[in-house]
């Protein structure tokens, strides 16, 4: 729109220009006997075409004024525009509309886990800084919960069986002492359930979007 703009005024000006020039030369095409004018009447000719430059002048630097107001506004909307697509990205991450990649941790898992055990450690890893984390393919989102299904343990309407992979993107070093701690998850499970454990720290991990529909059937935006 500011671009459009921008355009609209310098043709404005354009126009504006040409036209004055236009009649400033018809003027001067019209034969003047400039020796038949007493000096009053070249006085106020004189004063008559200084007075039309000087609108001219003024009007133009209106103009000029006014397109560069129309380049910074243009400028500064491209530039609000990136910061919203940026936030969009990041907000779309964080949901699980979106994959994402960065480093963390990968955790193959076995054991005869029920769904409380499943919670529990997704629920560890959310408080040991987590910024993504997925099941097999299963992206936990925060509607995310292992239920009972009828011969499995299921996540988001997906069976995972007695062996799974867990994939973290956060701080490698945080998410291994906070799992692995004394009197931990990973301590609690292996004598409840005799659970194992591999994990492994990696510098690129991939952790892909939810394929779950997130949009809210009840709740609305305040605006």
């Amino acid at each position: 729109m500011a671009g459009r703009m921008a355009r609209t005024s310098l043709f404005v000006v354009s126009l504006c220009v040409g036209l004055l020039i236009v009649g400033q030369l018809r003027s001067q095409a019209t034969p003047i006997a400039l020796s038949s004018l007493s000096a009053q009447e070249l006085s106020t000719l004189v004063e008559t075409l200084t007075a039309r430059n000087v609108e001219l002048a003024d009007a133009l630097a209106d103009l000029r004024g006014q397109l560069r107001e129309y380049e910074l506004a243009d400028a500064q909307g491209r530039s609000d525009m990136a910061i919203s697509e940026e936030a969009l990205r990041g907000i779309s991450a964080f949901a699980g509309l979106s994959a994402v990649s960065g480093q963390g941790v990968v955790i193959n898992v076995e054991g005869s886990f029920d769904p409380t055990a499943v919670n529990d450690l997704i629920y560890e890893l959310r408080n040991a800084g987590a910024e993504a984390i997925s099941i097999d393919e299963v992206r936990v989102t925060a509607r995310t919960v292992a239920v009972l299904g009828p011969s499995s343990i299921q996540l988001d309407g997906v069976a995972i069986g007695p062996q799974f992979q867990i994939r973290v993107i956060g701080s490698p070093d945080g998410l291994r002492s906070a799992i692995e701690r004394p009197g931990g998850i990973m301590r609690l499970l292996q004598q409840s359930i005799s659970a194992r454990f591999v994990l492994t720290e990696e510098r690129r991990i991939t952790v892909p979007a939810t394929q779950r529909d997130l949009v809210p059937t009840t709740a609305v935006a305040v605006e």
